[in-house]
């Protein structure tokens, strides 16, 4: 598990897609704060996460708590003027792969502004 949370942290900071394949197991669950129904699979899974690396702002993790299968980041960023926080819950299979991953965010105005922008991107690039 820490090994992938490490390559995680390198993710954030490279912005490098081929490290998500490496830690993201194939049958991946992805929940959204816009939906109720998870995103499934690896393929969707990398596309909202590349594409939310381009919509946020000064992201910036601000508390890591863990166990042995779980992870809770905390973070930080900016949507345009808004400033949101929320967390990645991440769950971990047995090889340390990424099984399940959960976003939560708040407030709600800088939410909104986020899955405004998502949805136009992720829909200009096909996925939606």
């Amino acid at each position: 598990m820490q090994n992938q949370l490490e390559k995680w942290h390198k993710f954030v900071e490279t912005i490098n897609p081929e490290i998500l394949n490496e830690i993201l197991a194939d049958d991946i669950k992805f929940h959204s704060p816009f939906v109720w129904k998870p995103k499934q699979g690896k393929q969707m899974t990398i596309a909202i996460l590349t594409t939310v690396t381009e919509v946020f702002e000064n992201f910036r993790y601000v508390r890591e708590i863990k166990d042995a299968e779980n992870c809770m980041l905390e973070f930080e960023a900016n949507v345009g003027d808004l400033t949101l926080r929320g967390v990645d819950i991440i769950k971990f299979d047995e090889d340390g792969n990424f099984v399940d991953f959960e976003v939560m965010i708040r407030p709600a105005n800088a939410l909104q502004a986020l899955g405004n922008e998502m949805t136009k991107r992720l829909s200009e690039k096909g996925f939606i």
